[in-house]
């Protein structure tokens, strides 16, 4: 039998032209083809239905994470230029790395033996006048097919892009989403799709939407909810969660287990899906598996049981570190009144320990005080203050407020351990998004609350985030945060007990180097 014989055997059908082309990328643990999913399926009759010069309705694919999105949007790809349905591809996603990171895994492709044996034109890099490889980098390759594939980053300008083909005839939207978008930046992404991007296709464009839900308002869930006016004669796959049915129960571990389901394809079995739970938590794994994005109609801490978290005092081990952080209001005008304090320490099983928690109507400075007062009785090595507005002012603050102490008595001079200080727009998200990375651990077992102390973030925990006031939670998100990652995401830190150099600001440089030592530690 001749290669052309061969080919037109394999290219009868999908299933069997993608698994001899590229026979290691869906295979189980023994080696065997992965089985596709009804969903699966329908995608790629889809696909192998395109001819060039006629327009296809559009693909929305709106799958579970783990279900083989992107695998299948990249070698969908490259079905596409292999059966020259299509020439000019645009690769898009929400930034230029991620882009760039989906074209490189479509150059693996392109460069496998397989595809040198049945395709060789497609395998060959475009050449240019002088023999060096023509547009063979990260954001672009061309074929000697002809087939080009560009990647195209929303977090980079489009307009006026010089190509070598007029209009793409093939649109690859994936990774447009992210968890952390606010309004503006979804409205921004909406914007540059449908009127950058889509706008600039040929006559027979096919688009390829794929991804899974993150968040209620993404440009994602208005195509699946009927809000979207774009992308209006698409073709909806979904959403297809990872375990249909899925039950879950919590163990006596205080870990998530799944009880019953179905998984929706043999390449993400409940044992996976069990994995992926213990790995990222229940509730990632129902917004990033399940597609369930809104949160819990109660609380988003809601089905956690408090007292099977709870220890007493003399069950916690030896602490490996604390700290103290403040969230302190401002004033009214940001919808609450109240001040939050939270105490934590790190213990030497690897759990975090909630020793104390205060919210309540007062000053700020009082709310400064009673967070130095706290970090000095349990040894804290330092207090972190929430500085959304005025940082400057907060670390003049704190230094008022350590003197104050000194000047009363309330704590011996020197006693004040250092401050810092972390803004919540420096890339940790909005309220809900931080309050979920710290409910991951809660669902995996790693958070302790200390009886005696810990009742008014319980409370708190409980009516977020239907329900203000939210700063006793922003306080908690940021000390859980520092325990775990040896600091928040936009913390610096002060040591505001050293007098300042002329000319410097009114702080160590390593206000770290010797750490003071708890007094759980003693």
């Amino acid at each position: 039998m001749t290669t052309t014989d061969l080919l037109a055997d394999l290219e009868a059908d999908p299933f069997i032209w993608r698994h001899a082309l590229f026979p290691g990328w869906l295979q189980d643990a023994h080696g065997q083809p992965i089985g596709d999913g009804p969903h699966h399926r329908d995608f790629w009759q889809w696909v192998w239905a395109i001819r060039r010069g006629q327009r296809s309705d559009d693909y929305v694919a709106v799958w579970n994470r783990g279900g083989a999105k992107s695998a299948s949007a990249e070698m969908a790809t490259v079905a596409l230029g292999a059966r020259q349905a299509r020439r000019y591809a645009w690769y898009v996603s929400a930034t230029q790395d991620s882009a760039d990171d989906h074209v490189l895994a479509i150059s693996a492709l392109l460069e496998a033996d397989t595809v040198a044996t049945f395709y060789p034109d497609l395998a060959r890099r475009r050449l240019g006048k002088y023999g060096s490889a023509r547009g063979w980098r990260g954001n672009r390759l061309s074929t000697d097919q002809p087939f080009t594939v560009d990647a195209i980053g929303l977090d980079k300008a489009v307009r006026g892009r010089r190509m070598v083909e007029d209009r793409p005839d093939l649109i690859i939207l994936d990774d447009v989403d992210d968890a952390l978008d606010g309004p503006a930046t979804t409205a921004h992404k909406i914007t540059a799709i449908t009127k950058k991007i889509l706008p600039a296709g040929s006559a027979d464009l096919a688009v390829i939407a794929i991804q899974n839900l993150v968040h209620p308002d993404s440009f994602f869930a208005r195509l699946v909810d009927g809000r979207a006016d774009y992308l209006t004669r698409r073709r909806l796959s979904g959403p297809v969660p990872a375990v249909w049915d899925l039950a879950y129960r919590q163990g006596p571990d205080l870990r998530w287990y799944i009880t019953g389901g179905t998984p929706s394809w043999v390449g993400f079995d409940l044992d996976r899906a069990q994995a992926e739970m213990h790995q990222i938590g229940l509730t990632a794994f129902l917004s990033e598996c399940q597609h369930q994005v809104e949160p819990p109609a109660g609380g988003m801490f809601d089905h956690l049981d408090f007292p099977a978290l709870t220890v007493e005092p003399d069950q916690v081990p030896e602490l490996v570190r604390a700290v103290v952080w403040v969230d302190p209001a401002v004033s009214s005008a940001d919808g609450s009144d109240c001040q939050g304090i939270q105490a934590d320490a790190a213990g030497t099983d690897g759990r975090v320990y909630r020793l104390y928690s205060w919210e309540g109507v007062t000053t700020p400075e009082e709310a400064l005080e009673q967070a130095i007062l706290t970090a000095v009785d349990l040894g804290a090595d330092w207090v972190g203050i929430e500085t959304d507005q005025g940082g400057d002012l907060w670390r003049a603050g704190y230094r008022e407020a350590v003197r104050h102490l000194e000047r009363e008595r309330q704590i011996p001079k020197g006693a004040a351990p250092p401050c810092r200080d972390a803004k919540a727009g420096a890339g940790a998200g909005p309220k809900t998004h931080r309050a979920s990375l710290m409910l991951a651990d809660y669902e995996r077992g790693t958070i302790r609350h200390v009886r005696g102390g810990s009742a008014p973030l319980e409370r708190a925990l409980r009516r977020f985030p239907k329900t203000k006031p939210h700063d006793l939670v922003d306080a908690a998100y940021w000390s859980w945060a520092d325990l775990r990652s040896g600091g928040p995401v936009g913390a610096s830190a002060h040591d505001d007990q050293v007098p300042a150099p002329k000319g410097s600001r009114s702080w160590a440089d390593d206000p770290y180097a010797a750490p003071r030592q708890s007094r759980w530690q003693q």
